[in-house]
């Protein structure tokens, strides 16, 4: 009688670990993520030595300090074996870490969702594409709350509501890029009893026409309600101007269909260095009926750049990191994001996260102090 798939015979005994540093929360949440090999006996590393390597790795490069916590009484792992075992996690199992990471989000708070490109996990072969990710980001706590990964059948268009599902976001505002500027993606926000300040370009072309000609009928009409609001700021020897505006669409037809739209809203920035004066100008729809709400949300949205996508290339190098599994690229890349916001959360070193990476993997004290605080 064969053996059922999964299945240890009982005459064989499994293999056990003990890992000295469960009294740390991040190594009790790594026991919680189910191993995706089938069971052995035969197995050196358990998954939670993995993937603690792993994450310490990426955090600061440590290899004989992780014995404190974790069973590496094989050895390290070879990077094969890192490898393999990262491109078998579902990366919805990882989750849980990005998971324990978060607070509950502060009221107002802005979630900026965007995409980012892992160039180093395109293939060898012209017609493989890289792995491409959708991520959500608190611009006021500076962690990347999710990521959705992007099917090269489809577009981001379609799993932007499966991130915005995922996530916790009552009380907040949801912002992202033009394309992500659809009806199915206003409803789910709606859904979550979040607001929206949503981008309008050409790829609404009928909507971008209407409010483009409301907020030229304002201006030619003073009957017309148009709140709005000024900022300016130099910096760099460049003088910037804002200007917001917001009037009410809810008569106009075109919007019927969006959920929650309220207001349309008109940035113009004007730009002056050396002389030289430049002008741009971009439309919006948004469930928010306050100004400042509203231009705080569309001036925040770019901190996802800055804040996520230039960290981990400049701290962890993720442009540069070849890995052609796309499971496993989205699954190291979610370490990193853990690894980011664990070095985000310090701030016992007044210092940006490129140093404080450095002192983890100098400092066997620090390390220490990141690893029992960092959940």
């Amino acid at each position: 009688m064969s053996q059922p798939k999964g299945k240890i015979p009982k005459h064989i005994k499994q293999k056990t670990f003990n890992h000295p540093g469960t009294d740390s929360q991040i190594i009790l949440n790594l026991c919680k993520i189910k191993d995706p090999r089938q069971p052995s006996c035969n197995f050196h590393y358990s998954l939670v030595t993995v993937l603690f390597i792993s994450f310490l790795g990426v955090l600061c490069g440590a290899k004989d300090w992780i014995s404190k916590y974790v069973d590496v009484s094989s050895g390290v792992p070879s990077s094969k074996t890192l490898k393999r075992v990262m491109s078998l996690i579902p990366t919805d199992s990882l989750e849980r870490l990005l998971n324990c990471l978060r607070s509950s989000l502060a009221e107002g708070d802005i979630i900026a969702i965007d995409e980012k490109t892992l160039r180093g996990s395109r293939g060898w072969n012209e017609k493989d594409k890289p792995l491409h990710l959708l991520h959500a980001w608190s611009t006021d706590l500076g962690i990347c709350l999710g990521q959705v990964s992007v099917d090269e059948k489809s577009n981001e268009i379609t799993a932007f509501p499966k991130l915005i599902e995922q996530l916790e976001l009552k009380g907040t505002t949801v912002t992202t890029d033009a394309l992500n500027t659809q009806k199915k993606s206003a409803a789910a926000i709606i859904n979550q009893k979040a607001d929206y300040a949503l981008p309008v370009k050409g790829n609404h072309k009928g909507l971008y026409k209407d409010i483009k000609l409301l907020f030229e009928d304002a201006d030619r009409k003073s009957s017309i309600d148009v709140t709005e609001i000024h900022h300016q700021e130099k910096s760099a020897g460049r003088m910037e101007e804002r200007r917001y505006q917001l009037l009410d669409i809810k008569g106009l037809g075109s919007v019927k269909k969006w959920a929650g739209c309220l207001r349309a809203g008109r940035v113009s920035r004007k730009r002056t260095k050396k002389g030289k004066t430049s002008l741009e100008i971009c439309y919006y729809i948004t469930s928010l009926l306050d100004i400042d709400k509203f231009a705080k949300s569309v001036r925040k949205h770019w901190g996802i750049e800055n804040g996520l996508h230039l960290s981990l290339d400049v701290i962890f190098k993720e442009d540069k990191h070849r890995y052609q599994d796309k499971i496993g690229a989205a699954n190291l890349s979610l370490l990193r994001k853990v690894a980011l916001a664990v070095l985000a959360k310090d701030t016992s070193l007044k210092c940006g996260k490129p140093a404080r990476q450095m002192r983890a993997a100098t400092s066997p004290t620090y390390r220490d102090q990141l690893v029992k605080n960092c959940f």
